[in-house]
């Protein structure tokens, strides 16, 4: 699992050991990572660190063999880091950075679990992290939008090239979810907080929580007829409109 060293991504990890899987643990920071591998150990899981960089290719490739070599079989790749780089788009520099981390990171270790591990088994289910962000356009964050719609994209792609081998691809789109990037000291200001959680149907923010277990679902026995699905875990923001003010 990839950006699993806190958010989102950690809360995944420590419900997938909590299931029973051994979880690898990547994260580009690597006090992160060895955190959630302790984590996940301190509850009776099994987990590896595997700290690096999610968009270098090499790194992906080098961390696959590494569970490989350590498990012999991979079953379940959760790509899940992730980064956002607010900027009006005439003065958007980072397309570079915001690209490779969100969209060419999920290519590059979907690509490498499915060769050395998924392929030859003819098994196997790939749940990529993307964001309403994806569906529908933010104001002042053209890189996250543009690379997460490009992640609907990959998912529908990898689902119909792989159904073939007996491998699942599916996409999670979270909506307005609690953690530290929108309620920690970097964070979503108040006011706007408040009002991005106003339009929200069900009237509150998700829980990192309520993400992975709709991660845990996609990669789990139960939705074993399911692929190329793109699952929005947005409290209803979709059916209504995108939830995103016009305002910076």
């Amino acid at each position: 699992m990839t950006g699993a060293g806190g958010g989102i991504g950690k809360v995944t990890a420590l419900l997938l050991a909590a299931q029973g899987a051994f979880v690898a643990v990547n994260d580009l920071d690597e006090a992160s990572a060895l955190s959630s591998v302790a984590d996940i150990r301190s509850a009776g899981g099994q987990a590896l660190a595997i700290p690096g960089d999610a968009s270098d290719e090499t790194v992906a490739a080098q961390a696959v063999a590494e569970v490989m070599q350590a498990r012999d079989r991979i079953d379940i790749l959760v790509n899940n880091a992730g980064v956002s780089v607010v900027a009006p788009a005439e003065d958007f520099l980072a397309w570079d950075r915001v690209l490779r981390i969100n969209l060419y990171s999920q290519f590059f270790w979907s690509k490498a679990v499915a060769k050395a591990a998924m392929i030859p088994a003819a098994r196997g289910a790939i749940i990529n992290v993307a964001s309403i962000a994806g569906l529908a356009a933010v104001p002042h964050q053209l890189g996250y939008v543009v690379s997460k719609h490009g992640v609907i994209g990959l998912t529908r792609s990898l689902a119909v090239e792989w159904g073939r081998y007996g491998l699942r691809v599916n996409c999670v789109c979270p909506g307005i979810t609690a953690t530290d990037l929108t309620t920690g000291a970097d964070g979503m200001a108040s006011e706007r907080l408040r009002a991005r959680i106003a339009r929200v149907p069900l009237g509150r923010m998700g829980t990192a929580q309520e993400q992975a277990e709709a991660i845990a679902f996609l990669a789990s026995d139960e939705a074993s007829y399911l692929t190329g699905l793109i699952l929005n875990a947005d409290g209803g923001q979709m059916a209504l409109h995108s939830g995103v003010m016009m305002s910076a």
